[in-house]
């Protein structure tokens, strides 16, 4: 109480703020980070746990699937004689029994995709593994697969250890793919072996179809799945490579002492397989670890922020928030132009001069992004003048040299004439709004030279009728329409090709039609170029080079106009594609300024 007493008002509000609100936050914050903590380390253990259940339930019905299949083929009485009886010399016999095994190795194969290699091995010595492979080292495949028959203790299955088929014609080397094998024991009734098949599949297939969770092998999880010798069967490891498993040593699974400190091991097997996840204990709590660094930072923030608010609450803190509070609603209702007087050379002080500084910017970068808005169209537009196909040029060129060789005079004036008049109205800056004749005469002067590169392989008709012609449109608009359905309507059309400009008068507008009879345009595609028409969703490159004209004639007409004018596409029946754009019908020239 002395202390209290004696000390200065500041001094009594930090004790009374300590007691009340700082020690109180800090046991409780403490207790509910221990709490959290235990759940996630309990929660993380279940979900590995479910997780290592689940990956051996599916390991289970995998190798079940396989069982079941090759069950099937022990119920076989040819399969039964020809494993047990001496080989018949009969080439009809021996071609019959070759077609019969061929027969079987596909439906195996057929049944299940991931078996790579069938081999049929009985008692009395035959060994068959297909048309297009073979065994090439016996003894080197009884040994891996178990398949020799010497171990009358072996169950009716076994898996091998992963390894590379070196004892096979086609060994997978090529692919650098690690195998292993199951092999089918045959027996007859009285329980006497007769036989065995042995299916090859790649560690890779297993691993996919038990269908392992990409976000545990993220996290830095090893999967390996052994048999019952505790051999590596598959392995997610970086280290499962053909170099490790020729050493004999590295298919023992073993976890050292080492590791054991730095990892926990869950494992579970039901059968003839068990899987083991091995994952660091760091990285396995490192969500529990991040917590507890985030509460930490969260609550000395925290605590750090109550004790300034204790110290200046009563004389520096309310009022001018208040006044900073109030410009900030100013400026978000949109008053850019509002600012605070600084008083004071401390933090809030700097927050009001910091507050100034970004009204200040903000209205400045508004303004500059106005600018460069009208800049950029203004740089479309300009790059749509001055854009002239190469190949185009090239190719009409190439025309009038070729015609000037063959007839010396009028057409190779004509088709002079022609690409001059298309060049004087595409680089033509004096205007950005012409009258509708002149985008027509624009059209056909364009189609008169792709007649001439093609024989009149284009027929244009101008539904058009002569009081909409005086009205004005923007410049390169009906252009490059109609180049766009040359280019991409008819590039796989050979004849009765057809294009039609169709103007129908809507109320105070104009609805201006450019028809075709090309191939159309996928649904897909249709409905992609409508969202980046309308700017929904950012620019697909897959259709890109097919829309970027036709997006950029349509944000000039929205600009030029307003929001309400746009362009649209549809589907021309029976064949062909329809653009359709609408423009005020008493639009005049005067009301576009100079560019000058």
């Amino acid at each position: 109480m002395w202390i209290i007493k004696k000390n200065s008002l500041a001094t009594k509000l930090f004790f009374s703020y300590l007691m009340l609100v700082i020690l109180p936050f800090l046991i409780s914050t403490l207790v509910l980070s221990s709490t959290s903590s235990s759940n996630i380390e309990t929660n993380t253990l279940s979900y590995i746990n479910l997780f290592v259940e689940q990956l051996s339930s599916n390991i289970d019905r995998y190798i079940g699937e396989m069982d079941r299949m090759t069950k099937v083929l022990t119920l076989d009485p040819q399969l039964c004689d020809m494993l047990t009886q001496p080989e018949d010399h009969d080439k009809i016999s021996n071609y019959h029994n070759t077609q019969y095994l061929e027969t079987e190795i596909l439906k195996l194969m057929t049944q299940q995709p991931s078996i790579r290699n069938v081999t049929f091995a009985g008692i009395n010595g035959m060994v068959y593994s297909g048309p297009s492979n073979r065994i090439q080292d016996k003894e080197a495949f009884f040994e891996m697969t178990r398949s020799d028959f010497s171990d009358q203790s072996n169950p009716n299955l076994h898996l091998s250890a992963a390894h590379i088929p070196f004892y096979l014609l086609v060994n997978f080397q090529q692919n650098k793919e690690p195998v292993f094998t199951l092999t089918r024991f045959l027996y007859t009734n009285d329980r006497q072996k007769i036989g065995c098949i042995v299916l090859t599949m790649t560690c890779q297939d297993l691993l996919k179809a038990i269908n392992i969770n990409p976000s545990l092998l993220e996290s830095g999880a090893r999967i390996v799945i052994t048999n019952k010798e505790n051999q590596i069967v598959a392995d997610t490891s970086e280290n499962f490579v053909v170099e490790n498993l020729n050493n004999p040593s590295y298919t023992e699974f073993l976890i050292t002492k080492e590791e054991s400190d730095k990892n926990l091991c869950f494992s579970n097997g039901s059968g003839l397989l068990t899987s083991t996840v091995v994952i660091n204990k760091n990285q396995l709590f490192k969500s529990t670890l991040d917590f507890k660094r985030t509460v930490a930072v969260l609550m000395l923030l925290l605590i750090g922020i109550i004790i300034l608010l204790s110290a200046y609450f009563t004389r520096r803190l309310v009022q001018p928030l208040k006044v900073l509070r109030d410009a900030a609603n100013e400026f978000a209702s949109g008053n850019y132009s509002i600012r605070i007087p600084v008083t004071s050379s401390d933090e809030i002080g700097d927050l009001c001069a910091s507050f100034n500084f970004m009204a200040k910017q903000t209205e400045y970068l508004l303004d500059r992004v106005y600018q460069h808005q009208l800049a950029t169209k203004q740089a479309q537009l300009e790059a749509l003048q001055n854009q002239i196909s190469p190949h185009f040029l090239h190719n009409t060129l190439e025309i009038i040299r070729m015609k000037a060789l063959i007839n010396n005079d009028k057409e190779v004036a004509l088709m002079v004439q022609t690409l001059a008049k298309l060049f004087r109205i595409t680089l033509d800056r004096t205007s950005n709004i012409v009258k509708i004749r002149d985008e027509l005469e624009h059209v056909e002067t364009y189609l008169t030279i792709q007649n001439t590169r093609f024989n009149n392989r284009y027929k244009f008709t101008s539904l058009v009728p002569e009081k909409f012609l005086e009205c004005s449109i923007i410049k390169l608009t009906l252009q490059p329409l109609v180049e766009n359905a040359v280019k991409h309507g008819f590039s796989r059309t050979f004849g009765d090709e057809e294009i039609q400009i169709r103007a129908l008068e809507d109320g105070s507008d104009l609805i201006i039609q450019v028809i075709d009879n090309g191939v159309g345009i996928e649904p897909e595609n249709l409905e992609r170029i409508h969202k980046n028409l309308n700017h929904l969703d950012m620019p697909d490159r897959a259709i890109g080079h097919n829309s970027i004209g036709i997006v950029n004639i349509s944000d000039r007409i929205r600009l030029e106009y307003g929001e309400k004018y746009t362009l649209q596409l549809y589907e021309n029946i029976p064949r062909g594609t329809i653009v359709e754009f609408c423009i005020p019908q008493n639009y005049t020239l005067e009301k576009v300024p100079d560019p000058e």
